[in-house]
């Protein structure tokens, strides 16, 4: 059994080779800190070679998967003046590692989502094998309407819900639930309360402990393989829009709680 780091914004609990890994920031409505980024990729790494851990399950404390990217980081680059695009640059390549590392994890993984997953943690859900959602989760992809670009997730949506569907939600940022995401494909199971959750992921396990765990390790792999993901060239494109007049602008408008300058009516 692999040797747990310790974690500072999540909480993990080990129980019949089940990995729950819990998102921990209730107050920041469990934002991706820098800290808690940093705990996906030390659990994933230090878990990446131990086949006695079956699965991973990704959730939110306080009812919320989560918020998507931390506020305080968006802030750090909107008054960064000329480091804005280093900044953002570093930070797209993070949440670009933490997509790809939980789509390549030799575990199966599952994203439970209860009350919402915005931006990256919409990403987060579609890196994962299978999506179970509370029917009145929300979920959105925001990122043009405040002028920036889904770089990092655009590959995940666009395995998930196909390349139809994916470009809507992609290009015009619009809010889903739960029940409407099951319709589209984006979510395999639909629960509506705790017990559903509970049987759901209990059939779930059932059928990957028939499955050899060496053998969803390497169909992972191969599945993985065909995924064409730049992340580096992705992280370019965000950071050229967060620096852009557009990114400015639609940051402001965001923290200024008012439409940016293209959303209002004439």
């Amino acid at each position: 059994m692999a040797q747990l780091p310790q974690t500072k914004h999540s909480i993990i609990e080990l129980e019949n080779s089940w990995l729950t890994f819990w998102f921990n920031r209730p107050k920041k409505r469990n934002a991706l800190s820098d800290d808690l980024i940093k705990d996906i990729q030390n659990i994933l790494t230090a878990i990446k070679d131990d086949r006695s851990i079956r699965g991973i399950i990704f959730r939110g404390k306080g009812g919320i998967f989560c918020a998507g990217a931390d506020l305080d980081g968006l802030k750090k680059i909107s008054s960064a003046g000329d480091e804005a695009y280093t900044i953002s640059l570093e930070m797209s390549k993070q949440f670009g590692e933490v997509f790809k590392m939980i789509s390549k994890a030799p575990q199966f993984t599952i994203s439970i989502v209860e009350g919402a997953a915005m931006a990256g943690a919409f990403g987060i859900a579609c890196a994962s094998d299978l999506l179970v959602s509370m029917s009145d989760a929300r979920y959105a992809l925001t990122e043009t309407r405040i002028g920036l670009t889904p770089a990092q997730i655009t590959p995940y949506v666009l395995n998930r819900m196909g390349y139809a569907t994916a470009r809507k939600m992609l290009l015009l940022g619009n809010l889903i639930n739960g029940k409407e995401g099951y319709d589209m494909g984006l979510v395999d199971y639909l629960v509506n309360d705790e017990t559903e959750i509970s049987d759901v992921i209990s059939g779930i396990k059932k059928q990957v402990h028939q499955c050899a765990p060496n053998a969803i390790a390497i169909t992972k792999e191969i599945l993985s393989n065909n995924d064409q993901i730049d992340s580096e060239r992705a992280a370019e494109m965000f950071s050229s829009c967060i620096v852009s007049e557009e990114g400015r602008e639609g940051i402001a408008s965001f923290f200024e709680k008012r439409k940016p300058y293209w959303a209002r009516e004439e």
